[in-house]
């Protein structure tokens, strides 16, 4: 079993806004208020900070803006943002928006044609070993993934984002 290339995208990109958010937050704090927010990320900053294809991403953000995760702003100070609290996004909720199905066995889809359906004891077992896995997630948020208990996050905007090898 094994997520798709989008989800795995969603959940950096969810990150990255969140880590942002956060940035901003701690940013906004600390001075008097004379300096202006930092703009939102634009999906190439993103893209090139994770070393990912910019296209694949853009469709992520499209999922996600439609799913209601992120707002997309187009143009002149325009980027993405989070859509809601860090601690309202599942991650459960995430993966099967991005995933679509989850069809382990050729039982659990709807144009199954295996002979021993009537009489299989496997599929109950993974049916059951499936719902855990989405319990799992599901008891799990963006904010749960996003920070570090120091207060740090796992991007650390503070770095440098790792340099791509040619």
């Amino acid at each position: 079993m094994q997520l798709n290339q989008q989800t795995d995208f969603a959940f950096r990109l969810l990150m990255y806004l969140a880590d942002h958010a956060a940035s901003n937050t701690a940013s906004e704090a600390t001075t008097d208020g004379a300096t202006a927010p930092t703009a939102l990320p634009k999906i190439r900053e993103i893209a090139d900070y994770f070393g990912i294809s910019y296209n694949h991403l853009m469709k992520v953000a499209n999922t996600l803006a439609a799913r209601g995760y992120v707002k997309a702003r187009r143009g002149k100070g325009g980027g993405l943002a989070l859509a809601r609290p860090e601690s309202s996004i599942s991650l459960g909720a995430v993966a099967r928006d991005m995933e679509g199905h989850w069809e382990l066995v050729e039982c659990f889809g709807k144009a199954g044609d295996c002979r021993i359906t009537a009489s299989c004891r496997l599929a109950p077992i993974l049916g059951e070993a499936l719902e855990a896995f989405w319990a799992v997630l599901d008891r799990y948020t963006l904010a749960d993934i996003a920070h570090l208990p120091a207060g740090e996050t796992p991007l650390t905007f503070h770095r440098q984002p790792p340099q791509r090898t040619q």
